[in-house]
């Protein structure tokens, strides 16, 4: 009984680096989120009543991709202690991917709000009033953070942009060079320190910084690009200038075509959660005509193929949606799903492997891996897997099954462990006494 995980979810509004600002959070790593997951739980077993534990929960959940779980994991720390600025900061980083400006900007006030010392709210906060083009309460938050942490790459980087946006080139730059100066690589502050100097008439210092950008993880190259041809045209260097202005419109063409690929992305999301399967299809299929590099659109079609019983579609869009984001975890999971319908237990694990590679945390990814190393009859280690995802999610009712008939199969019986998970599975869905061999539901139901 392998587990799909379908859709990417609406995606983000905004962005958290409209100025390059550095939140100074320390995250969770990537590669700890299951050991964080089991220290979080653990502790809530000794106190339910632990709000730390909780937001420790809802912190690791959200590294590893689970943001339903952060989410409920989060609300329920909010529950214990409406004042715990971290909770409120933990889901204004979820509202990013997911949510709303207003809704951003109302959980990092909210964590402000609790703790005036939360510096990586404070820039979250500074980060959306730039974009809203509110300059005075960007300031605020600045100014706060810098009093709180004087050594704070990101809020040089902001005070920076609100000099360039007074028309304060020389002083822009002067505070890009401390962004820069404080952390190392970033490339968004080198961006901006390129746009100060430019305007303050240093065209080789420009382009040593749009340089500097370019060389780095930049998530959108057209102003750098075009900054950087627009100072090689000032340094008389035509030839290359009119190369770099002509990367420059087709980066920003590419960025017309994302967008418009990404609301077809969205409003074939809003028909799929409406039950409007066809609707969705097109809709997918359109995102994908406007953009034939969007795996999040390739991964939703496959879902949506999945559900209208087109498994080779569904087996294609899935590939489509790996190809083109090789570290897409939830895509290459629904493609180990298809291949392990398919019976082709390998290849499934060997999607599976990349899956928990990208993300660690994905419970689906390991309640699959432990399914098809069952098939393979390697117990020893589906059962590890299958462990991980309980740890993960002890409410996956999949996961409980497949570990109850694990446990009974290795023992030939129905022990109380096997009947233990058995009945936690139909408890969490009932709808799995389908799933059971008709035997043991018939000793389960009988208490043999």
């Amino acid at each position: 009984m392998s587990v799909f995980f379908m859709a990417a979810g609406l995606r983000a509004q905004v962005s958290a680096e409209p100025g390059g600002l550095a939140s100074s959070e320390a995250a969770i790593p990537r590669d700890r989120v299951v050991v964080a997951v089991a220290k979080a739980r653990s502790e809530i077993t000794q106190n339910p009543k632990s709000a730390s534990a909780y937001l420790l929960l809802g912190s690791a959940l959200r590294v590893g991709g689970d943001l339903e779980g952060a989410n409920k994991a989060l609300s329920q720390a909010l529950q214990l202690d409406p004042k715990l600025s971290g909770a409120w900061f933990e889901k204004g980083l979820i509202a990013l991917q997911s949510g709303t400006i207003e809704t951003t900007q109302s959980f990092f006030q909210k964590a402000v709000d609790a703790d005036p010392g939360n510096t990586g709210a404070r820039l979250q906060l500074a980060t959306i009033f730039l974009r809203e083009g509110d300059f005075k309460s960007a300031q605020t938050q600045l100014d706060a953070v810098l009093r709180a942490a004087p050594g704070n790459a990101g809020a040089y980087d902001g005070m920076g942009f609100l000099e360039l946006q007074r028309g304060n080139a020389k002083a822009a730059a002067e505070d890009f060079r401390k962004a820069v100066a404080l952390k190392s690589p970033y490339p968004e502050a080198e961006e901006n320190l390129g746009q100060a100097l430019l305007q303050a008439g240093d065209a080789a210092g420009a382009r040593d910084a749009f340089e500097k950008a370019l060389a780095g993880n930049l998530a959108d190259r057209s102003m750098a690009t075009y900054g950087l041809a627009s100072a090689l045209k000032r340094l008389g260097n035509s030839g290359q200038a009119s190369a770099e202005f002509t990367k420059a419109r087709e980066l920003m063409q590419d960025i017309v075509v994302k967008d418009r690929a990404q609301n077809d992305n969205n409003a074939g999301l809003n028909q799929w959660h409406q039950g409007d399967l066809a609707g969705a299809r097109a809709d997918f299929e359109q995102a994908i005509h406007e953009d034939a590099h969007d795996a999040d659109a390739f991964n939703n079609l496959g879902g949506v193929l999945w559900q209208m019983k087109d498994a080779a579609g569904a087996k294609e869009a899935f590939a489509a949606a790996v190809r083109e984001d090789p570290a897409f975890a939830k895509a290459r999971n629904n493609l180990a799903s298809v291949l392990l319908s398919e019976g082709r237990t390998d290849d499934a694990i060997t999607q599976l492997d990349a899956a928990l590679a990208s993300g660690p945390g994905f419970a689906s990814a390991h309640l699959n891996l432990g399914i098809a190393l069952m098939k393979k009859g390697e117990t020893a280690e589906a059962r590890t897997q299958l462990a991980q995802a309980l740890a993960l999610d002890p409410d996956m009712p999949a996961a409980h099954l497949e570990m109850g008939l694990l446990l009974a199969s290795k023992s030939q019986r129905l022990t109380a462990a096997a009947r233990g998970e058995l009945e936690t599975a139909l408890h969490l869905d009932p709808d799995l006494r389908f799933a059971l061999p008709v035997a043991v539901y018939e000793d389960l139901i009988l208490g043999n």
